[in-house]
Parts: C-alpha cells; structure tokens; sequence
C-alpha cells in the first residue's frame, strides 16, 4: 500500500460510513455496486472523450466512489467471496482504462501525438503496476508496495481534469505507474531470492 493510501484509507473509511450504510440498508448487492461503478466510469469516459469535462469528472468522481465502497459494503453485509473480489478486480482494470482510452481517441482526433502518447504510456503504465502484484501474489509474494498506485493514479486524472490540465496529469501517472512498476519488480526480485539464503 503506497504512502497515500495508508494516510487517506483510514479518514476516507470513516468519511464514507454513510454512503456504505445507506447502501447495505437497501440491501444492494456488492456486485452489482461493482458493475454500477463501472457503467459510470464509462459515461464519464465518453463525457471525457466529448472534452464535457464537468461531466466527466462528476461520473468519473461517482465511479471512483462506488468501487471504492463495494468492498465495505460486501464486509457489512457479510458478502464477501472469491468471486466478488476476483469481479472487482476485473472490472478495475477496464475502469482503469477507459479514461486512457478515451483520451488517446481524443487527442488522435485532434492530432495531438503527445497527448496520444502520453495517454497510452499511462495505461500500459497503469496495466504494470497491477500485472506485477497479481504476478508477484501467485509466486507467493504478498504485501509488494509502490511509491504510485491506484488511489494515487484516479486522484492525479481526477485533479487533472477538474485544472484542466490533463496532459500534465497524464504525465505524472505515466512516470509514477513506470516507476512503482520497477519498485515491484525490485521487490520481487528480492523476495523471490530471500527464499533461497
């Protein structure tokens, strides 16, 4: 868990106690608070693909939110599952990289190459950071870190968009997701070879 996760997660839970209670009150399945995230990550992809970027910041924002609600929300109603958690996972990585997407469109139909370039650096940036810890988890190594995760990743598009300046954010979590991606491998690499002193 990076630095900012470890800092935020624990004023962040308790900021979100209402949202989760709400929720599990209603009985809404945890899945389906899965899907319903990712359906507003699409909507504010397209948004940010039309350069509505209020929009897109407010479905992207939603979004955000609701994946990151669903776990607690699981907890509470004493839902938890592999298939939920392997659900989540996998609708990560396409919340992840609908917004990269739809930028990389949006600056190829502009004729910006750096804006496309730098839009597809940060989701095989993005795609790195989360390759090597599940890679990392079935050889055994649990716990690996990063200096730039996902928390840090979704707050720097989010900022980014609310400035207005994008293409710095793309930027930043192009430089941030290669690096953290070679802090995993580092990591890794040391573990693996602790096994065997």
């Amino acid at each position: 868990m990076s630095f900012v996760s470890r800092g935020v997660k624990p004023y962040f839970e308790k900021s979100v106690e209402p949202i989760v209670d709400f929720i599990s009150q209603r009985g809404i399945h945890p899945n389906l608070i899965t899907l319903s995230g990712l359906i507003l990550v699409a909507l504010g992809s397209l948004a940010l693909y039309s350069e509505l970027n209020v929009l897109a910041l407010l479905f992207l924002g939603a979004g955000a939110l609701l994946d990151a609600v669903d776990g607690a929300v699981a907890r509470r109603m004493e839902l938890q599952s592999d298939f939920g958690a392997f659900l989540d996972s996998t609708v990560d990585r396409f919340s992840d990289s609908l917004p990269f997407i739809a930028l990389g469109a949006l600056y190829a139909q502009m004729g910006e190459v750096a804006g496309v370039l730098l839009a597809f650096l940060s989701l095989v940036g993005s795609y790195g950071v989360s390759y090597t810890r599940a890679r990392a988890e079935s050889l055994g190594v649990f716990g690996i870190g990063g200096l730039f995760e996902r928390t840090e990743r979704w707050i720097v598009l989010l900022v980014g968009i609310a400035v207005d300046l994008i293409p710095l954010a793309l930027l930043i979590i192009a430089v941030g997701s290669f690096a953290t991606t070679l802090q995993r491998v580092y990591e890794v690499k040391k573990a693996l070879e602790g096994r065997f002193l």
